[in-house]
């Protein structure tokens, strides 16, 4: 199932906040949908190296845990997938296939993780250099969502906070889902897509999750709804 590119762009710019602003990999798709038990079998993802030298990677597995102010908690999970390679060499201006696998079980709801490539330190004891290695990681977001499941988002909440309205949106139901996959209407005014979701930042709601952020220049109660596009 492939992501509306909206939806896309906005999760690749929060997850490249998670990376050195000068990344020297790219991971490539950066947001992934495992539909289970359609994609039993794995997803394939590209790990490209645009250096003219070559670098060790190593990669691991984090499940995203999100907070409502759009902060996350990440817990290992590398016991929940088949990763291969799980290291590798990268030779200069080459790209590295990496077949990532479920190995959770069944799931009643999608969960929602990140595979990391990280590049592997250097040891420098016996060579004679010294200073800090910038050590760089890299992440795509990889979603385990069941067959049949979709996102059900409700707002909680909408108080006036300065110049706009505070809003908390929660995910009902069993899908995850992106802000910028919704719009809020204050009366004549509705804000919706990209511009509601820079406003909130990070845009991920997985089930059973709440966002909480601040709409700029507009007043009253909103509606929400879901866009078209995010079923």
């Amino acid at each position: 199932m492939r992501l509306p590119r909206l939806r896309l762009a906005l999760a690749a710019l929060s997850l490249l906040a998670l990376a050195p602003a000068a990344a020297a990999q790219d991971v490539q798709p950066i947001v992934n949908v495992m539909q289970i038990p359609r994609d039993s079998r794995g997803i394939t993802i590209m790990v490209r190296n645009p250096r003219n030298v070559g670098f060790p990677v190593t990669f691991e597995v984090v499940e995203r845990k999100v907070k409502p102010d759009g902060t996350e908690d990440q817990i290992p999970a590398d016991d929940l997938f088949t990763v291969f390679p799980a290291q590798a060499v990268i030779p200069a201006g080459k790209s590295q296939a990496v077949r990532v696998q479920w190995a959770g079980g069944n799931v009643d709801q999608s969960r929602s993780f990140t595979l990391y490539s990280a590049e592997v330190p250097v040891d420098l004891t016996n060579s004679g250099q010294s200073g800090v290695q910038r050590i760089l990681r890299v992440g795509a977001s990889v979603h385990i969502v069941p067959a049949g499941t979709a996102p059900k988002p409700v707002l909680e909440a909408a108080a006036p906070d300065g110049d706009g309205m505070k809003v908390v949106i929660r995910n009902d139901g069993n899908r995850f889902v992106y802000i910028d996959a919704l719009s809020l209407a204050f009366g004549d005014k509705t804000v919706a897509g990209t511009e509601l979701g820079n406003m909130a930042g990070r845009t991920l709601i997985p089930p059973g999750a709440k966002r909480e952020f601040t709409v700029k220049g507009v007043s009253g109660q909103p509606t929400l709804k879901l866009l078209s596009s995010a079923l």
